[in-house]
């Protein structure tokens, strides 16, 4: 991994090429420590403003730069997202400026603070001491133990079954208030149903009786105005339009030999006649067959009457009558199949609970057997950090009438600290030290499960010192075997056992604080740790000493 960072709050421009193994960070309090974490942490999507930059900078630049060729998960990742990584490379890079904007890419390409931290879960892992907390909480157990045993298939299984049933479960609720209130409404909707079929609608029935009705109720003027038409058509005893058309079609064939339009304007009133005469024929037709009807006027009003009362009291147009009477008809039908839905659906959530069964006591008997043979690890790691009495275990208790996102267990993380005392959960111990021990020591146990290559510890030694501080310091450095390891760290123990050795220096230049960050020499790191181990003063007996603990650091083998 290389370290790229500029205008980070005190540091000018650094860039660190990470080496395998365990990197020790050391420098007095209120150098800058943490700051490189700060940097990672940006450059992994957290949170940032513009205060962290340098004054009288206009912006601050983070970037990671990662090979993917070790890295299966990652390069997945990139793939895809249709990232390119035809280097082999991962470089994931932030600015944020003065004014607040922030801009975030990997490998050059734009990308969104959401995506800096998915990648990051297969880069970088970050540990201190809010993560020794998260330790106390049983989601978190449950999560390292499934980490450890590896099921990740079995729990996505577990978690759609238990997503599925309790769709189904939401499912039958509603379905169950349906059929509750059926009786209710299913008496409404019956009487509506019998009110509409006595009604026997007809399609467009309404607009046809109110034609008929306002015919039916002006018939005698009707009739009247008809009679004057015929008359005015083909009255025999006076002129009208037949006869006055007949009499000018005559007209114009005295003169048609002397005037060539004639013969035009004598077929225009040809076909007049021939409409006059076909109105007068269809007219006399329909005087024919009407007559005036009250009786048939009294039942047509009776009629479009019941039409017109049924569609105030529903409260709508007369016109949506034969809608609302499917409407209707279509509600009953549901409400009398739904006792044949609500068996179905009793019957899928019995199918779906006993594969939910099935396959949540395959998990929970997997869990059984990682917690026994992590309990083992476990126990033997804190033995080496000089809690030789602990004994740990992890109690998996199952609940079989349980349907959860996780499964059916309870996880436990359990600790007997001294001989004669009984286990109890690991939130019950008061001790920080002992905590960041065993702590380190889960680190330790499930490091071939991690998947991420870069483990960094942010002061996960405080509350310890002297020899258990070594111990610490033994293991950290046996990480760094499998991972690249980082490490923060106040104790001479833990630093000297370091593959490799920052030092973090706080200098004023310029009136102005900035941040040095070295990779020491073997020389270095022994003045280093003799201030570590020292006063103000460093006296030659402070330097041998330091001297004789990197010396054993590198003579004792630790693999």
């Amino acid at each position: 991994m290389q370290i790229r960072v500029s205008n980070l709050i005190t540091i000018h421009a650094i860039q660190l090429e990470c080496r395998t193994g365990t990197t020790v960070i050391t420098g007095e309090t209120g150098a800058g420590k943490s700051i490189l974490i700060d940097a990672i942490l940006l450059a992994l999507g957290g949170r940032g403003s513009s205060d962290l930059i340098r004054p009288d900078q206009e912006k601050l630049d983070v970037s990671l730069l990662f090979d993917v060729r070790t890295l299966p998960k990652a390069a997945a990742w990139l793939k895809e997202h249709d990232i390119d990584y035809s280097t082999n490379e991962c470089l994931l890079r932030r600015s944020i400026y003065r004014d607040g904007r922030s801009r975030s890419y990997i490998n050059d390409t734009p990308c969104t603070l959401n995506f800096l931290r998915e990648i990051g879960e297969y880069l970088i892992q970050i540990h201190g001491q809010h993560d020794n907390q998260l330790l106390l909480k049983s989601d978190e157990q449950r999560h390292l133990l499934d980490h450890y045993a590896g099921h990740g298939a079995l729990l996505d299984t577990v978690q759609s079954l238990s997503d599925q049933w309790h769709a189904l479960q939401k499912e039958k609720v509603a379905l169950q208030l349906i059929m509750n209130e059926r009786e209710k409404r299913a008496d409404y909707l019956t009487f509506q149903r019998h009110e509409f079929e006595s009604l026997q609608l007809k399609e467009n029935e309404f607009e046809q009786v109110d034609a008929e009705h306002k015919q039916l109720a002006h018939s005698e003027e009707l009739l009247e105005q008809l009679h004057l038409v015929i008359n005015r058509l083909s009255d025999t005893e006076s002129d009208n339009a037949s006869r006055l058309l007949s009499q000018s079609i005559q007209s114009f064939d005295k003169i048609q030999a002397w005037e060539p339009r004639v013969s035009t304007w004598q077929a225009s009133l040809k076909q007049a006649l021939i409409h006059v005469r076909d109105t007068e024929h269809e007219v006399r037709h329909y005087l024919d067959k009407t007559d005036r009807d009250p009786a048939r006027l009294q039942t047509v009003e009776s009629r479009l009457s019941a039409l017109l009362h049924i569609a105030r009291k529903y409260k709508i147009e007369p016109t949506e009558l034969m809608v609302l009477q499917q409407k209707i008809e279509t509600e009953c039908q549901t409400l009398e199949s739904s006792d044949a839905q609500h068996a179905a659906l009793i019957e899928k959530i019995k199918d779906t609970e006993t594969l939910y069964y099935k396959v949540a006591n395959t998990l929970s008997q997997h869990r059984q057997k990682a917690a026994k043979t992590l309990t083992q690890k476990l126990t033997e790691v804190m033995a080496e950090l000089s809690l030789p009495q602990a004994v740990f275990h992890i109690a998996v208790t199952t609940d079989p009438l349980v349907i959860a996102l996780h499964g059916s267990d309870s996880i436990v993380f359990q600790i007997q600290t001294n001989k004669g005392q009984p286990l109890q959960p690991l939130s019950k111990i008061a001790s920080g030290g002992e905590l960041s021990r065993i702590a380190l020591a889960i680190h330790r146990a499930t490091a071939s499960a991690h998947a991420t290559p870069t483990l960094i510890f942010d002061e996960v030694d405080v509350g310890i010192g002297g020899g258990i501080a070594e111990r610490v310091g033994q293991l950290l450095r046996r990480l760094g075997d499998t991972h690249q390891v980082f490490c923060i760290t106040h104790q001479p123990q833990v630093a000297a056992l370091g593959h490799h050795h920052i030092r973090v220096k706080k200098i004023d230049e310029k009136n102005a604080h900035q941040t040095h960050i070295d990779l020491l020499s073997l020389d270095d790191k022994i003045q280093e740790l003799a201030r570590m181990l020292g006063g103000v003063e460093l006296t030659q007996t402070v330097i041998k000493h330091a001297k004789e603990m990197v010396e054993k650091a590198q003579s004792t083998a630790l693999v």
